[in-house]
């Protein structure tokens, strides 16, 4: 009898797990399919931003822009579906790989420095950086791909300490030297706006450590402080005589924010930018009746995509991609709060971070909130570089979710 009882206890436990497993798979499944179903209205919006954006400018872009959502989707699904118990992204954790993505990484960045004080035709001065790679008619941004793998390299060192129970200076110290050395060499580039996109990728990835919030703000505000004291500085001091590019445009910034006061050299692009979110107003001017992408606005198909659309869908339309982009960032998040591992955990936190901070960033500048980084709209902006990125963190987050 105790045997029958045993067996059919062992029974009844082995049909809850396999259920448990079940409801896990399908559950993993709708996000799976949630997160495409999100970024195939996004891709869409996107194509119908660009077309009216680019129509009257630039119609060359239209199509270029279709073959980089293509490619986007092509590295989403090709990553997403690497087999899931024989080369997954599991794979990205091994010691070796790691490494390999590190000094892969630190190599492309200090050929692109050399090149620069060369003067090498391969790496061009393109909008106060040395940050892109042409060559036969392509371009290619080096430090916007190589974000994945500073999230891959900082997923590899934060799972460790978590495995090996580092304490919480260990971690600063050992993720503060591995962002450091890359950080350096994008400042070599002198491409300050993807440097700090990296800061609060790292940043939001060490939220998600056992260090204590409050030592992480404390490590945080006297960073932002310095930031603060830089910008009152240059404003205090700068002038049009001897000044960089960067440093007046930075002017510009501060005069726009608190005095309304753009310059028409340095913050046009911002003015027209703020002109065409309050035109749109509510609801929007409608769908091509946008006047900034009559050459009012010269970047309104990169960096100030959005203002076509704020323009032209108004705040409705804004805020229904922001709420896009927020279920997206929550699916991921979710995906990292249950995966398998550490390293899965750390991967999905940094991807979802890489997103949501790029989004916010943005748009912030879009408005005027922010300096002018060069930060792209993810799927919204122009450029090959940042769908490949978003095509690989995507696809990763796919391959995680089919775990």
């Amino acid at each position: 009898m105790e045997i029958n009882n045993q067996s059919i206890y062992h029974e009844r436990n082995q049909l809850d797990k396999e259920k448990s497993i079940k409801e896990e798979s399908i559950r993993k499944r709708r996000r799976r399919i949630a997160i495409l179903g999100i970024v195939m209205l996004l891709g869409m919006l996107s194509m119908i931003n660009m077309i009216s954006a680019s129509f009257f400018m630039k119609p060359g872009n239209i199509k270029k822009h279709f073959i980089y959502l293509i490619i986007f989707f092509i590295t989403y699904l090709i990553v997403g579906n690497f087999k899931v118990k024989t080369f997954n992204y599991t794979f990205l954790n091994k010691k070796r790989i790691n490494s390999l993505i590190f000094l892969g990484s630190i190599m492309v960045l200090v050929f692109m420095y050399v090149a620069s004080l060369l003067k090498l035709p391969i790496v061009p001065y393109i909008n106060g950086a040395y940050g892109w790679i042409s060559f036969g008619g392509i371009t290619i941004q080096p430090a916007e791909i190589i974000k994945i793998a500073f999230i891959i390299i900082m997923a590899n060192l934060l799972s460790r300490c978590e495995e090996e129970n580092c304490g919480q200076s260990e971690i600063i110290v050992q993720s503060t030297i591995t962002f450091t050395i890359l950080f350096s060499l994008i400042m070599l580039q002198k491409d300050l706006g993807t440097g700090i996109h990296y800061f609060t990728i790292l940043i939001f990835m060490l939220f998600m450590t056992k260090i204590k919030k409050s030592l992480i703000l404390k490590t945080v505000i006297p960073i932002m402080s310095v930031g603060i004291l830089g910008l009152y500085l240059v404003y205090k001091h700068a002038s049009e005589e001897g000044a960089g590019y960067k440093i007046m445009r930075i002017k510009s910034y501060v005069d726009g924010l608190f005095y309304g006061s753009y310059s028409e050299q340095y913050g046009y692009q911002v003015k027209q930018s703020i002109y065409a979110f309050g035109s749109g107003g509510i609801f929007g001017k409608g769908y091509a009746n946008g006047v900034q992408k009559y050459s009012y606005l010269p970047e309104i198909h990169t960096d100030f995509a959005m203002a076509t659309f704020g323009e032209e869908f108004g705040i409705v339309g804004m805020l229904a991609i922001i709420v896009l982009f927020y279920i997206m960032f929550s699916l991921i998040m979710i995906t990292g709060v249950e995966a398998k591992t550490s390293f899965g955990k750390f991967l999905a936190v940094g991807i979802a971070g890489l997103i949501i901070t790029q989004m916010i960033i943005n748009i912030f500048v879009a408005v005027g909130l922010l300096p002018v980084f060069g930060i792209p709209m993810p799927l919204f902006s122009y450029g090959g570089s940042s769908m490949v990125t978003m095509g690989l963190a995507l696809g990763i987050i796919h391959n995680i979710n089919r775990e």
